[in-house]
């Protein structure tokens, strides 16, 4: 049976509970960077200064990401430099939160401290969008539901081939990615057969292997913590209907959807990217990839999910 997808009018109001007050799981390359720019200047949200945490997929966090950002902050200001583009001014708590991070860092995981560096938000909402937590074990899944029962979680679904291209046309660019695969079908079919397999020193994929399917993440947070309340969204309505989704999104989380700030629901900052070429065969090839995969999310999310499976004829 799905997670619950509802709020329970009994329940207190999120920002007054001790923690995050939702997570948000993933996918990659579904538009969780457009959600963390809303929730970010959002005046009802108090968003911690770095989009991906990782604490809680990683069994002894590092946060080398949360020291360099720390850093960084520190030298602009010193040199009289201005927030970057699209960034919220930076406050105090956002630095403490950090130090908070930091102390934990290199120790093994705790969900409860974990909760505790949320102690920042000062009754605003507040969460934490780290796609990588699509990949969180069932048993590391049942341990955050026993500790943050109040949790929220937020899925933002996208269609498989289309989110698949969006990341190896990503690791192209980052030299992740040898472009020339995408021009032999038969290649391209060998390379995605190896996702999942023993050879983990691709990031690539690995990130395949693990993230790329969103029902089999749905199902494992079905199955481990079924009290929670899990709703999915589809990145198919970012582009679509931007501010419905942002409202949906907003009312979801407990916050006023009426509420107007920073950048607008229709701006996505990453839709100017460049991506790779995509070949009708090369397409197919990914349709047979995951052709479960996607018979299973028009089953789980229904919605554009059927869309999909009737695009690509499955």
């Amino acid at each position: 049976m799905p997670n619950v997808s509802d709020p329970d009018p009994a329940s207190p109001p999120l920002a007054s509970v001790q923690g995050p007050d939702f997570l948000c799981i993933g996918m990659q390359k579904a538009g969780t960077g457009w959600l963390y720019d809303q929730l970010s200047h959002h005046p009802q949200f108090w968003m911690p200064p770095l989009k991906e945490i990782h604490f809680l997929d990683r069994e002894m966090p590092k946060f080398g990401t949360a020291r360099k950002f720390r850093n960084g902050m520190q030298r602009r200001q010193k040199q009289g430099l201005g927030q970057p583009a699209r960034r919220r001014p930076i406050e105090q708590r956002d630095m403490d939160f950090l130090d908070a991070l930091e102390a934990l860092r290199g120790k093994p995981r705790d969900v409860a401290s974990y909760g505790r560096i949320f102690r920042f938000k000062n009754g605003q909402l507040s969460g934490d969008v780290t796609p990588g937590y699509s990949v969180l074990r069932e048993d590391v899944i049942a341990e955050i539901a026993r500790i943050l029962p109040h949790l929220r979680i937020v899925q933002l679904v996208r269609d498989p081939v289309q989110r698949l291209w969006s990341q190896l046309s990503m690791a192209a660019r980052r030299g992740r990615f040898d472009a020339r695969l995408t021009g032999d079908p038969s290649a391209f079919h060998s390379y995605l057969d190896k996702a999942g397999g023993d050879d983990d020193r691709d990031e690539t994929l690995v990130d395949i292997a693990k993230v790329a399917f969103p029902a089999r993440v749905a199902a494992r947070w079905d199955r481990a913590a079924p009290k929670l309340r899990f709703r999915h969204f589809f990145f198919d309505d970012i582009i679509e209907r931007p501010d419905g989704l942002r409202a949906d999104i907003l009312t979801f989380l407990g916050a006023d959807p009426d509420v107007v700030g920073g950048p607008p629901p229709e701006e996505n900052r990453k839709s100017s990217f460049e991506k790779l070429p995509l070949t009708p065969e090369i397409e197919a090839v990914m349709v047979d990839f995951f052709r479960d995969e996607i018979e299973a999310c028009a089953t789980r999310f229904g919605g554009h999910a059927e869309n999909w499976a009737a695009r690509y004829r499955v």
